[in-house]
């Protein structure tokens, strides 16, 4: 059997974090999103009391995600794909339009842009897409076994 480099070896340890810092960031993206698509009409008080109280760990849960992602692809790539190049392109300027909306005081009309290109449902079903694909479409040069 082949030896997998330590970079490989570290690279994969952060995907998986990297997953996990991505779920814990955007639980309640995802839990709003399964609300609106399975119970469009109704409301949950406990999801909208979490989302009140969630904004600091998506803030800064992402951006750690960002920061691993980026860490993650750079060991990993040369075994990247053309999507995981529009996946970091993604990933950066979510971050970018997140930090925009949050922490500066950008004129309203520019907030409303940033947010139709942020904050709804469909940017975030855009990057789990192209995340899948990405991870996909980079199997056949991935040349180590996995699990």
């Amino acid at each position: 059997m082949e030896n997998v480099p330590q970079s490989v070896i570290v690279g994969l340890g952060l995907g998986g974090a990297t997953a996990f810092f991505f779920f814990i960031a955007n639980l309640y993206v995802i839990l709003h999103f399964l609300q609106k698509l399975i119970f469009p009409k109704r409301q949950f008080k406990w999801l909208n009391a979490m989302g009140k109280r969630w904004h600091y760990v998506h803030y800064f849960g992402n951006i750690i995600f960002i920061v691993l992602a980026l860490i993650h692809g750079i060991l990993l790539l040369p075994y990247a794909s053309f999507w995981h190049w529009v996946l970091i392109t993604l990933l950066l300027w979510m971050g970018f339009a997140g930090i925009t909306l949050r922490f500066t005081k950008a004129p309203a009309n520019v907030k409303k842009v940033l947010r139709n290109l942020h904050a709804k449902w469909y940017m975030f079903v855009i990057i789990l897409v192209v995340l899948i694909v990405a991870h996909i479409a980079s199997l056949p040069n991935f040349p180590f076994p996995l699990g």
